[in-house]
């Protein structure tokens, strides 16, 4: 799936990278100074969450509701499956009734469940690799999902940015222990330059579903539910740090910040390269005007390479408005670079030739974000369908 920064730097930011309870409230715990002590000396034990913020309202899906389909479901398959060709294998069967149903579904950045992907023929990446394992699963055929590296796709919601990754199933030809196997890859963006980032255990799996329902149910507003399903992310992957990202991001809208920089210290103190994280702590420590931790996260930030679109749109803004256009433009150019499907670099572009009185620079400023869309996944490949072969042999 695509599982899942406006960043300003005129407006606090969210960061969210996507795929896509009910305890008696801890005490506060103790809050980390880091520009006080070295990172080394940050807490090895998870802090405690202030789950008396969330109150549950609706319990979480669990995993065999994630999976189930309707009797008219299973039935509709199992007759297709029945009748098809005797000569092809069980996996490709599969992949053949897929394609066939999904043929122009509608791509949406919604982790569904299995039968309400079928059901409102629409989902993401994931919700594709849940349809996938629910159909494998009524025939006993091995099915195994993998992460995908390709570029991250960026978006924003207001001031969250969400940064998306892919995750894809394979279903695989039976055979013998040890021996090679064919597989045939279920997915939504068969691309030539993605990159495998190897195959993925169900735990881990269910982790990221969980994730990618807590982030979406944040941007919902549903703060108490994310809660719930960030909790559940984590008994599947304890130490995530982008699922602990969205309880520190919780519990920072709920006024909790002192829960908050104890999660994002935790975090640093494993991962000392997360930008997400070291974003969302740095504008915290701006709201609370620490200018040790803001210079010495500010500082970390620098060092790390930064392909997000946004912070150099930010950059763009800021230039703007200290009546820079040139350096301006130049930012929107650099943020065009990482990202020519976003829009806002194109118009923000030509609105900064308009007022340099390049009326035909603007426009073909435009026309160049509209070559970008249209040749842009998000709007042609969904009509390719979920489907995408790969003969391939394997010993996994």
């Amino acid at each position: 799936m695509m599982y899942s920064r406006q960043f300003s730097l005129l407006t606090p930011i969210l960061t969210l990278f996507l795929i896509s309870c009910a305890v008696q409230a801890p005490q506060a715990p103790q809050v980390v100074q880091i520009e006080q002590q070295p990172q080394t000396q940050a807490p090895v034990v998870r802090p405690a969450f202030n789950a008396s913020l969330f109150p549950a309202e609706i319990p979480v899906i669990t995993v065999d509701q994630l999976f189930a389909l309707t009797d008219a479901q299973k039935n509709d398959f199992l007759q297709d499956f029945e009748q098809g060709s005797a000569q092809s294998p069980a996996h490709e069967r599969i992949a053949e009734y897929l394609h066939g149903i999904t043929y122009g579904f509608n791509y949406k950045e919604q982790t569904y469940t299995a039968s309400e992907a079928l059901a409102r023929n629409a989902g993401n990446c994931m919700a594709l690799a849940i349809v996938t394992k629910a159909l494998a699963d009524l025939v006993d055929v091995d099915l195994r999902f993998q992460r995908v590296t390709n570029a991250p796709v960026y978006d924003r919601s207001a001031n969250v940015v969400m940064v998306s990754d892919h995750v894809r199933a394979r279903l695989y030809l039976p055979g013998l222990p040890g021996e090679p196997r064919s597989w045939v890859t279920i997915d939504y963006f068969p691309s030539r330059g993605s990159r495998n980032s190897g195959l993925i255990g169900t735990d881990e799996f269910l982790a990221l579903y969980y994730r990618n329902r807590a982030a979406e149910l944040m941007l919902d507003g549903k703060e108490n539910s994310a809660f719930a399903y960030a909790q559940e992310a984590l008994r599947y992957q304890p130490d995530a740090s982008d699922t602990l990202n969205i309880i520190a991001l919780l519990h920072r809208r709920a006024g909790d910040q002192a829960t908050a920089e104890a999660i994002y210290a935790y975090v640093l103190a494993q991962d000392t390269t997360n930008l997400n994280v070291l974003y969302n702590y740095l504008e915290l420590a701006k709201q609370q005007q620490r200018e040790g931790l803001i210079s010495e996260l500010q500082a970390q930030i620098d060092a790390l390479p930064d392909y997000n679109p946004y912070t150099w749109i930010a950059l763009a803004e800021r230039a703007y408005a200290e009546d820079d256009i040139d350096r301006a433009i130049a930012m929107y150019e650099k943020a065009a670079s990482y990202a020519p499907y976003l829009h806002e670099v194109y118009w923000g572009q030509a609105k900064l030739y308009l007022e340099l009185g390049r009326p035909l620079t603007a426009k073909r400023i435009l026309r160049q974000g509209l070559e970008e869309a249209r040749r842009s996944a998000t709007k042609k490949s969904f009509k390719a369908g979920w489907y995408s072969f790969e003969n391939t042999r394997s010993r996994h």
